[in-house]
């Protein structure tokens, strides 16, 4: 087509039946149609020949792994490579990084800095749900680097931590550069956030892959927990993982038709007032859904705000003063939160003693569990919450992450 334009310009144009106004007129037209077809004839070639230098990069991919709930990451399987998408949290339609995935050192791949050799034998991390995922993996001697080593709930890595086989690299939010530059582990996993990092600037500049896990913005607790599957593609374990999450899964849905077999549906209030605002979960986000999958009421639960819906005390008292039951609270008893705020008398939940934590695995360090190993668990979460709201459903079944407080 490109060339038919091109030389059906030069045909008109050296056709002497034109007369030189026909002639004019008809080259005028065919003016732009000449010009664009030059520019595609140009491209065409530049690209033909991108290709024939570069034989190992195809341009689609042979398969791509199966996901059912998460939305921010993609896995691709091409010839001698994998190819892992992580689309940027805050514009779904944008991607924020690949990272090419491959068996060997030398691998041709289209970014060879950001090319990570799996399995990964040494990984640093920064995030207590990163080190879940690589646990469930049996994967944890990889972690060679760890953030705030005192925020961790897993005691086989406490342990590789005082052993000292797992550095410690300071702050999530404030990275020591320099010990991971020491360190140098064949990729650093971060959760991104909606601004610049200036730490993963320097680790990356280094020659240090950093790969950005953003498990917890999906909205849904399965599309979080399928994550593990993002994670296995870096250890070349993704049939290990596709069986966890399909157990996971299987579970987390019976437990949702279990819930949705109650006669009744319980109110629920969510948190704690703050230094003046009561921060709300949005009806449509993780904990919105967990709600909606326990059969509760939730006065939010049609809001499809992004993030949490800051109120004032007074708005909180006004939609949740007869709510059933107060969940996620984060005093440890009914007087500590007394002792807080004066005014959760008010609410009829505090009054009937219907108040919950999420504090029934925290260590000596104050390390919680819900925050780690939930996210491979959205099943015990749920089901916490099922317990909770409707006690005849699972006569027999303990608290795993919430417990009731007491005075």
């Amino acid at each position: 087509m490109v060339i038919a334009n091109v030389m059906n310009f030069l045909a008109v144009s050296l056709n002497p039946k034109y007369s030189f106004p026909v002639y004019l007129c008809v080259s005028l037209r065919q003016m732009k149609t000449f010009y664009f077809s030059i520019l595609l004839l140009f491209i065409t070639c530049l690209s033909c020949g991108h290709h024939t230098a570069s034989p190992a990069v195809a341009l689609l991919p042979d398969s791509t792994l199966s996901l059912r709930y998460a939305q921010g990451f993609r896995v691709d399987y091409f010839s001698g490579y994998k190819k892992v998408t992580v689309f940027n949290p805050w514009k779904p339609q944008d991607v924020q990084a690949c990272y090419y995935v491959v068996q060997q050192a030398g691998t041709i791949t289209p970014a060879p800095a950001q090319t990570v050799i799996a399995p990964l034998k040494s990984l640093a991390a920064t995030a207590s749900s990163h080190y879940a995922f690589i646990d469930a993996l049996n994967e944890l001697p990889s972690l060679t680097g760890v953030a705030s080593p005192k925020l961790i709930y897993n005691e086989k890595l406490l342990k590789q931590c005082q052993s000292r086989y797992t550095i410690d690299l300071g702050d999530p939010f404030s990275l020591n550069i320099e010990k991971t530059l020491m360190l140098h582990p064949q990729a650093l996993m971060m959760s991104s956030y909606n601004q610049t990092d200036p730490s993963a600037e320097r680790v990356g500049k280094a020659g240090i892959p950093v790969v950005f896990n953003n498990e917890w913005m999906e909205k849904t607790p399965l599309g979080r927990a399928e994550w593990i599957k993002f994670v296995a593609a870096f250890y070349n374990r993704e049939s290990v993982a596709n069986a966890i999450f399909s157990s996971i899964e299987k579970n987390y849905l019976a437990m949702q038709a279990l819930a949705s077999k109650a006669a009744e549906k319980p109110s629920a209030l969510i948190g704690n007032n703050f230094q003046g605002t009561w921060y709300m979960p949005s009806g449509k986000g993780f904990m919105g859904n967990i709600l909606a999958d326990a059969h509760y009421t939730y006065h939010f639960s049609a809001d499809t705000t992004t993030g949490s819906i800051p109120l004032s005390f007074e708005q909180a008292l006004h939609d949740f003063s007869n709510a059933d039951i107060w969940l996620n609270s984060e005093a440890n008893s009914l007087d500590e939160m007394a002792k807080n705020d004066s005014r959760y008398i008010l609410f009829k939940s505090f009054r009937t003693g219907d108040v919950y934590s999420l504090a029934k695995r925290v260590n000596a360090t104050g390390s919680n569990d819900f925050w780690e190993s939930g996210v491979v668990h959205p099943d015990l979460i749920l089901a916490d919450y099922i317990k909770i709201g409707h006690p005849q459903l699972l006569p027999k079944y303990e608290l795993v992450y919430l417990k009731k407080l007491g005075k």
